[in-house]
């Protein structure tokens, strides 16, 4: 994946034969032409969670045609503390009555919410010029 500036707030993201732009929000100085890096995040989680649970629920011989999945910030209210991050799960009731822990278990078993779940740890390296990996 590599990410570069386009101009403005712009940012242009690719991986493999794909490309995002990502932008700010007009009240934040950008031009909304895309959506927030923020938001990217969330709308990975909730692929995630959706993907994770589709299988789990198709493993277990069950619909998931009804299932949404919405990811959002939450306020801690605390000085300081980062936001948390929820993951609601619109499902039939009597479904996630039938298997609560599992289902949320599920919901947070892919790659990128376990990864999440678990603090990755992040490290920064200087690859030299523009363009190459260092990998």
């Amino acid at each position: 994946m590599t990410v570069r500036p386009l101009g403005g707030k712009r940012l242009q993201g690719a991986t493999r034969n794909h490309t995002v732009v990502t932008d700010r929000k007009t009240e934040d100085g950008g031009t909304d032409a895309g959506p927030t890096s923020g938001e990217l995040l969330l709308l990975a989680m909730g692929s995630c969670a959706a993907g994770s649970l589709r299988s789990y629920l198709e493993q277990k011989g069950t619909s998931c045609r009804d299932l949404t999945v919405d990811v959002f910030f939450e306020p801690t209210g605390k000085f300081g503390v980062r936001d948390r991050i929820v993951i609601a799960l619109g499902m039939d009731e009597r479904l996630y009555a039938s298997d609560p822990e599992g289902i949320r278990v599920a919901a947070t078993s892919g790659g990128v919410n376990s990864r999440m779940k678990l603090g990755s740890e992040i490290e920064v390296r200087f690859t030299g010029r523009g363009g190459e990996t260092g990998v």
